[in-house]
């Protein structure tokens, strides 16, 4: 005698508003985060190229082959810089795409209005405040690069075909011989862009855990350092929070029950 037909089971899922907080805007947030991560740890290898072709270097003795300020004699880039300058801007449009859009992510009304579960919305607020600290950490580590870029190319306009102004310029040979004109101490340095320094500048040696370097681009390079390594320890604060609020979303189901 054939046996009926079991009768349908139905099943019931469960779902937190966290648990789709995490998926649809934490999750996405943080993989855009660590992308940054991969490109801003390729700026300390270019700053040290950029300097051991300005031959800064690490020992204070190999400053006297040039001007340990410029670099060249005459104030600009020479190609190895170039190339070392070309790959810090290539960081700069992706890193910055990346901020803009965690940003965007982590200001949605989602996250910011809550849930309506008050246990959920006060995990959520940890975990948006968390990353938002580490974003800031990773923005200043974008000024730094894209700042020296800036600046560095600037500099490279202002000073590009001096010799030959130079060379329009000389004076007749044939006349008496002016009084040379008084020199800018800031037009041969790419480090000012042919601008004195603003008295206001905030020296980056007075930075916690930063070192006084004995040129410019030392001193950026030590402040990259530490952005990166204080931007590893916001997000490993971060990445605590994730996980205990994600352990609520992979708890093991209740068994289904076949419906009467």
């Amino acid at each position: 005698m054939a046996t009926a037909t079991p009768p349908p089971q139905i099943y019931h899922i469960v779902t937190r508003p966290i648990c789709a907080q995490l998926h649809q805007r934490i999750a996405p947030a943080i993989g855009m985060m660590l992308e940054n991560d991969t490109m801003i740890k390729k700026g300390p290898a270019l700053f040290q190229k950029y300097n051991d072709a300005a031959l800064y270097g690490s020992d204070p003795a190999t400053s006297s082959k040039k001007d340990p300020v410029a670099g060249d004699p005459g104030g600009v880039s020479n190609p190895a810089q170039n190339m070392a300058l070309q790959g810090m801007e290539n960081l700069i449009r992706p890193i910055a795409n990346n901020i803009i859009a965690i940003q965007t992510t982590l200001d949605s009304p989602e996250l910011r209005n809550g849930t309506g579960r008050p246990e959920d919305d006060q995990r959520l607020h940890e975990i948006r405040d968390k990353l938002l600290k580490a974003l800031a950490v990773q923005n200043a580590s974008l000024d730094l690069i894209s700042g020296f870029v800036d600046t560095q190319q600037m500099a490279d306009l202002q000073h590009a075909g001096e010799a030959y102004i130079s060379s329009m310029n000389a004076p007749d040979t044939n006349r008496t011989v002016a009084s040379p004109s008084p020199v800018n101490p800031y037009a041969a340095s790419t480090n000012y862009a042919g601008l004195a320094p603003n008295p206001y500048t905030i020296d980056l040696a007075t930075i916690p855990g930063l070192t006084l370097g004995y040129n410019p681009v030392t001193r950026l390079l030590d402040a990259l350092r530490w952005t990166i390594d204080t931007t590893a320890t916001r997000e490993n604060d971060a990445a605590k929070a994730v996980m205990s609020s994600a352990t609520l979303c992979s708890s093991a189901a209740p068994s289904p029950k076949p419906s009467p």
